[in-house]
């Protein structure tokens, strides 16, 4: 081998890893068991093999299935019941991020949340504009119709009663779902996806900001949020891009609270 080479190849075998990395013997098992779930050999609902034969099966004990199982309910895909097995379930993708929101919501997210919606949101009210049917625009309406509602009665709520928690929810909701629609509006398939990919951690955006921007609503005796959504239906409605960008910037600035 030409010295060159020799260099060359020494420089590479100095830069790169060459450790091999060890798998445990519950992630082998786990990766098998997701193998049977991907290939349907054991379906939705379908309740699985025992422990024990699934010990026997793989070769390994009972303890290494148990931790297998114990990660595939972790991560929502099989349901183990006391007493009677583990079953096969349908995952749940927006469950599960919420379960964990309150881990990953952080400053830094919060941030990353406000640049993705002003992206995402903004450039669907544009092609909502052009796009969207008037019945849309009429649902739109009722989800603004609906957000009032909701705001009304979270504010009349005893503050920190379990009333308030639920209105508060539904709140959310009906709020998620309102920005929801306008991504819909834009019958454009991936701007849609890309939104629902990232709904719960809107979700728990609206939720963490939504408590200090209505405290302070209530304080100013004011209904800007109300205002502000009604503003985007009639923006939209209207045919008024630069209204409605301005006003979906201002909303989804958490900063301004």
């Amino acid at each position: 081998m030409p010295l060159l080479a020799v260099a060359e190849w020494m420089f590479i075998m100095k830069n790169t890893s060459s450790k091999i990395k060890k798998v445990s013997t519950v992630d082998l098992v786990c990766e098998e068991m997701k193998k049977f779930i991907l290939d349907s050999t054991w379906t939705l609902n379908e309740k699985i093999p025992s422990e024990s034969e699934l010990a026997d099966y793989f070769g390994v004990n009972r303890f290494t299935v148990r931790m297998a199982l114990q990660k595939l309910n972790m991560i929502g895909i099989l349901e183990t019941k006391v007493g009677d097995g583990s079953y096969v379930r349908s995952f749940d993708f927006d469950k599960h991020m919420r379960e964990i929101s309150e881990f990953y919501m952080t400053p830094k997210l919060l941030d990353d949340i406000t640049e993705f919606r002003t992206v995402v949101e903004v450039e669907c009210a544009r092609l909502a504009i052009q796009r969207a049917t008037p019945e849309e625009i009429e649902i739109l309406g009722e989800y603004c119709g609906q957000f009032e509602k909701h705001i009304v009665n979270y504010i009349n709520s005893p503050a920190g009663s379990a009333e308030a928690v639920t209105h508060l929810d539904k709140l959310t909701d009906c709020d998620l779902d309102l920005h929801s629609h306008i991504c819909s509006m834009s019958h454009n398939d991936l701007l849609i996806y890309a939104f629902s990919t990232a709904k719960e951690a809107i979700r728990e955006f609206m939720l963490t900001v939504g408590r200090k921007r209505i405290e302070n609503l209530i304080f100013r005796e004011s209904k800007t949020s109300i205002i502000q959504h009604w503003g985007i239906y009639n923006a939209i409605k209207d045919g008024d891009f630069e209204s409605c960008r301005k006003i979906l910037v201002n909303m989804i600035d958490y900063h301004k609270y």
